[in-house]
């Protein structure tokens, strides 16, 4: 049989501080966890506002990047060029 007289008086200090500050431990508690969560947010969010103001940056300055993209994504060619597919790009249709 385990002996609790160790762990016994932190339990009842709990209970008390528990019964005692009841509403404000519980709320001070789920604020923090709240401002934790936010603050984890405002982390993700600010990375992200980063990566688009390079993208922007990019779209607005960059004439060649604007190109390939146009090319890669919407499959474009110039007037006069020839597009040959790859391999690859054939068997995904």
């Amino acid at each position: 049989m385990r002996v609790w007289k160790i762990r016994t008086p932190w339990l009842v200090g709990l209970l008390l501080g528990a019964v005692a500050c009841g509403p404000g431990l519980f709320s001070l508690a789920w604020f923090s966890w709240k401002e934790h969560e936010m603050a984890r947010q405002v982390r993700a969010l600010t990375r992200q506002h980063d990566e688009l103001a390079q993208e922007h940056e990019r779209l607005t300055a960059d004439p060649v990047y604007v190109e390939g993209l146009a090319r890669s994504t919407f499959k474009l060619a110039k007037p006069g060029e020839l597009v040959i597919p790859i391999a690859s790009e054939a068997r995904k249709r």
